[in-house]
């Protein structure tokens, strides 16, 4: 009983990067939120059908919080999908081993801090808008839950977050307003540069986290099980599913190693885990549609919180460079520009100069 239990919590251990990163590409970007509840259920299910091991899936991040944080409209987020999709589909006629080998690991390293200094940025934001008109009965519960969260997780190694996110979305669907299911004649205007801007360092990020990352730790985790785990396996999942979802507005998605970690250590021994989350989002999409509700007014303090949180530990993805004192200009300057500039490929196009940069004067050092 206790081993079934830990499969239907850790099947919701990577929901504190799921479900609020849904919310905010819904609320930020145009998105409906049933439509993305319903992909992420069924992309969910077919990974545990097809993979046979827990199998995270995770908004792409890179696209996901730089449309966020930029104000990118969903027309741009699908079309960078699209683009992702495209380019995995074209790495199954060659070794992504060899390519991702020629991108060096500071730079991924950077991307990743940059993109944590920005959640942490919208974050912070966020918290201060909630502060403004705070519910105050709100506010101590959700403080509250996530201290409780915390606690158990420090002390019990048990993965709460994920299942205080999933309840955050109930309560944000039982309170968004009815209405009509209708839609806008308004086409959003499409900008190419925000989408190389959106895209780009996500072929970064995809070709070694998402597939060589993910390829690696599936084996270490289920050994013989996850055979179906290949490399050509996890390129055709993201490459077809993209090019796929991106076709009607669905969400646009990867294979995380971070994520089948959170999955196996939050209790995941089983890929019927990905069928009670799949299952749980699509009762999230039922949910909407039969109330009526396409909105989601996820509970912005709760919302900030999951934000920090995730932001937090994507910039400790840095550490293993930051380690060495010739390579932290890099990640300086990357995290700094994508601070302040909100937009990933001007933190990745800064972190090649300097890095090339570095190389040139100090060859010995800084290994291109």
């Amino acid at each position: 009983m206790a081993k079934r239990f830990g499969n239907v919590l850790g099947a919701f251990a990577d929901g504190a990067i799921l479900f609020p990163l849904i919310a905010a590409l819904a609320n930020r970007s145009g998105f409906s939120s049933a439509m993305l509840f319903a992909s992420a259920g069924i992309i969910y299910i077919f990974s545990g059908l097809w993979f046979r091991v827990p199998m995270s899936v995770q908004p792409l991040k890179a696209i996901a919080i730089a449309a966020v944080v930029s104000g990118a409209s969903y027309l741009e987020v699908r079309w960078a999908g699209a683009v992702l999709g495209l380019f995995c589909v074209a790495l199954l006629l060659f070794r992504i081993d060899r390519f991702a080998d020629r991108v060096p690991s500071y730079l991924i390293h950077g991307i990743q801090a940059g993109l944590g200094l920005m959640l942490l940025r919208r974050a912070f934001e966020g918290g201060l808008e909630t502060f403004i008109h705070p519910d105050l009965f709100q506010s101590f519960f959700i403080l509250g839950a996530c201290g409780i969260a915390w606690l158990v997780s420090h002390f019990f190694g048990l993965s709460l977050l994920g299942l205080l996110a999933a309840g955050g979305t109930i309560v944000g669907i039982s309170l968004s307003p009815s209405e009509t299911i209708g839609f806008s004649s308004a086409v959003p205007v499409v900008r190419w540069d925000f989408i190389l801007a959106l895209a780009l360092p996500q072929v970064v990020l995809t070709s070694a986290n998402s597939v060589l990352a993910t390829h690696d730790v599936a084996l270490r985790y289920f050994g013989e099980k996850a055979h179906r785990v290949s490399i050509s396996g996890l390129l055709a999942s993201i490459g077809f599913g993209n090019i796929a979802v991106s076709t009607f507005g669905g969400l646009p998605f990867c294979h995380g190693s971070g994520g089948v970690t959170a999955h196996v250590r939050g209790g995941s021994y089983h890929w019927s885990s990905n069928l009670i989350i799949g299952a749980f989002c699509l009762m999230l999409a039922g949910a909407q549609v039969v109330w009526g509700r396409t909105l989601l007014n996820y509970p912005p303090l709760l919302l900030g919180i999951l934000l920090g949180v995730v932001g937090y530990h994507h910039v400790k993805l840095a550490a293993p460079s930051w380690r060495v004192p010739a390579l932290r200009p890099t990640l300086i300057i990357m995290g700094t520009v994508a601070l302040l500039s909100q937009n990933l490929l001007w933190s990745l196009g800064f972190g090649i100069i300097t890095a090339s940069a570095s190389y040139l004067l100090f060859s010995k050092r800084v290994p291109l």
